[in-house]
């Protein structure tokens, strides 16, 4: 289909389906060639600001609030990749004890929240735990949903899985089991993350959360395959598993040695959007981190799993300069930064 829109007495012709007629696209060269460079530059820039990933920002003193509002900001962007698939919600549960490295169920009522206003049928609440999953659900509240909302909750554990081969360290093949709901193209997956540090690839944040998180039982151990093929294992995951919506909660994140004995730092922020990546490349400069200096998430950037370049990524709600508060990273981090120089 070609839409022709007229602003500003300019013609802005957008491209929007891969499967054009050949003579159409003949049609849309010939025209745009015939524009002068100044117009087609402000064409190309009015094009580019449509298109840019949006990242919403938002800062309350009150976490299920503030993750209602980051979504409420991008809703339309929401509703465009839900259709008529099933919300899945992937919380992180490194510990099933320490709360402040684990999911707060408030953040999950802020999205339950969201998704209720115009999702009628059962939202599903899914993670594989690094320990005992049932008892991270009681231990931190969440089987007070189950009256609050239609919600279920779900144990990936214990689930359905696919066998997905990785490369170790050694480079030789090695096979892990991931989770087939989180695989599964008729689920909305979104990955209910939060800021904090980590002890290996320098911070956690969305697209670690289920990429690391789709693999499913004992598997998960072996993801640690030395700093640089480590960082190479999750970028190849997060290739694999998608995420469909990312929402980081800043109320309270963590500093130092992550992503379970670190310490509390309070944001008061939360971050949403439909790009996994230019969320926490947002959420890296919030940190203070330099995110060419994250393996997984450099290597994500190359393979195009979403977009990294600050410049191309529309933030709305707060202005980022207003919540920067660089993080102390783990005492080990210098040793995290060996991908770079590694063979």
């Amino acid at each position: 289909m070609f839409h022709i829109e007229i602003l500003s007495f300019e013609l802005l012709f957008i491209v929007t389906s891969s499967t054009l007629p050949e003579y159409h696209i003949s049609v849309f060269l010939f025209c745009y060639t015939k524009i002068n460079l100044v117009d087609r530059e402000k064409i190309e820039q009015k094009y580019n600001k449509i298109h840019m990933p949006r990242v919403s920002l938002i800062k309350g003193d009150d976490r299920r609030t503030i993750a209602k509002r980051s979504l409420d900001l991008i809703t339309d962007d929401v509703k465009k990749g839900l259709r008529s698939r099933r919300p899945v919600i992937k919380p992180n549960f490194v510990s099933s004890t320490i709360q402040l490295a684990s999911s707060h169920v408030d953040q999950i009522r802020g999205i339950l929240d969201f998704f209720s206003s115009f999702y009628q049928d059962k939202i599903i609440i899914a993670e594989a735990a690094c320990y005992d999953t049932h008892e991270a659900y009681k231990n931190f509240g969440y089987l007070r949903l189950l009256k609050e909302y239609n919600v279920e909750l779900i144990d990936l554990n214990t689930g359905p899985y696919e066998v997905y081969s990785l490369i170790d360290r050694h480079n030789k093949p090695i096979t892990v089991k991931l989770s087939r709901m989180l695989l599964d193209k008729e689920n909305y997956i979104i990955s209910a993350a939060k800021l904090k540090t980590h002890d290996t690839v320098v911070v956690t944040l969305s697209l670690k959360n289920i990429a690391v998180g789709s693999i499913v039982g004992k598997d998960k151990k072996s993801v640690h395959q030395g700093v640089k093929r480590t960082n190479l294992i999750i970028a190849g995951l997060a290739g694999r598993v998608r995420v469909d919506l990312a929402v980081i909660d800043g109320f309270e994140g963590m500093e130092g040695d992550g992503p379970t004995s670190g310490d509390p730092v309070h944001l008061g922020i939360s971050i949403a959007s439909i790009d996994a990546l230019a969320a926490d490349r947002v959420a890296c400069e919030i940190m203070g981190v330099n995110f060419h200096n994250v393996g997984y998430l450099h290597y994500c950037a190359e393979q195009g799993v979403g977009e990294a370049d600050l410049n191309k990524i529309e933030v709305f709600g707060e202005r980022l300069s207003d919540c920067i508060r660089p993080f102390k990273l783990h005492r080990m981090v210098n040793e995290q930064y060996s991908w770079k120089s590694e063979a």
